[in-house]
């Protein structure tokens, strides 16, 4: 008798889909904000700052809908652990891009 995994699960968790959605729209937002801050040399309108403080609170959402459906008990593992580590990597990104800023 074969035993099923934790990965094999077909069903989705409906938080673990929008919190994908988040952290892939963050990474996207954190990488926009980066390259337009590139462009216009450090002094770019409010809009990057816009742009980059809005992917951090995508981020934040997204990791708390990825808490949410981690906690629940409907869908796979490997999606839960995808969107929690696609909401951690901009967020983590975002505190070290602010404490590389603050201290240079």
């Amino acid at each position: 008798m074969v035993k099923d995994s934790a990965y094999s699960i077909k069903s989705v968790s409906v938080d673990a889909v929008i919190a994908c959605v988040l952290g892939g729209l963050s990474i996207l937002g954190i990488i926009g904000a980066i390259a337009a801050s590139y462009l216009y040399s450090g002094k770019g309108p409010a809009a990057v700052g816009l742009l980059g403080m809005g992917s951090l609170i995508f981020a934040l959402t997204g990791l708390s809908f990825g808490i949410a459906a981690w906690k629940s008990q409907d869908g796979g593992l490997l999606m839960k652990r995808i969107a929690i580590i696609l909401n951690a990597v901009p967020v983590i990104g975002a505190l070290a891009l602010y404490i590389i800023g603050w201290i240079f």
